[in-house]
């Protein structure tokens, strides 16, 4: 965590960096995986998947249960992708 550009710096005025973005996203009925991101008014098809990986943890406290996809854009751009699994929502993750 930085402090805010528009804060005095003091450590107890800082903001966290790279939280995950909510998004629209149309999914495949049977794989569930991606195929368009919808941003901007803009649909933005998937190209492919490069990888996917799960993360579970957290259960003995507030449960956390992700699929991640990093996924090529037919434009050439890269993201990563999540489905939250309790929640039943997509976010984009940053880094």
């Amino acid at each position: 965590m930085v402090a805010s550009s528009r804060a005095e710096a003091s450590p107890d005025r800082v903001r966290p960096l790279n939280l995950p973005r909510p998004i629209q996203i149309t999914v495949d009925t049977q794989s569930g995986l991606p195929l368009t991101l919808h941003e901007h008014n803009r649909r933005r098809e998937v190209e492919c998947i490069q990888d996917s990986w799960y993360v579970d943890d957290e259960w003995w406290r507030d449960p956390i249960s992700r699929c991640y996809v990093q996924v090529l854009l037919r434009d050439g751009a890269v993201r990563t992708l999540f489905h939250d699994r309790i929640a039943d929502r997509w976010f984009e993750q940053t880094y």
